[in-house]
């Protein structure tokens, strides 16, 4: 199994006009065995975060890939937060023909 891994976290910055901090988070892992290209998988995940004297926000977003031999599968899952409290999330699962791909 080959295995692909990428992190960046691109730290906490300051605009100094507006005092606007914002920071995001990108972890993702690809994997694939070298004799079945139909094993193929991937996960990311991204949090964003933005705050500013008297409030913070974060969004967390997570996407995981698979295929079959005829389609793409994917499954979505998005949170929103409002200093710490859950206003807003989702999730969608699709199948998306391949298409030759």
């Amino acid at each position: 199994m080959t295995r692909y891994r990428v992190h960046e976290d691109t730290g906490l910055s300051r605009h100094p006009g507006n005092g606007l901090c914002t920071r995001d988070i990108r972890q993702e892992v690809w994997s694939i065995a070298p004799d079945n290209p139909l094993s193929l998988t991937a996960e990311v995940r991204w949090t964003c975060c933005a705050e500013r004297e008297g409030w913070r926000t974060q969004s967390h977003c997570t996407t995981h890939l698979s295929c079959t031999a005829t389609e793409w599968v994917v499954s979505q899952r998005i949170e929103a937060l409002d200093d710490g409290r859950k206003v807003f999330e989702r999730e969608r699962n699709s199948r998306i023909p391949r298409d030759h791909m």
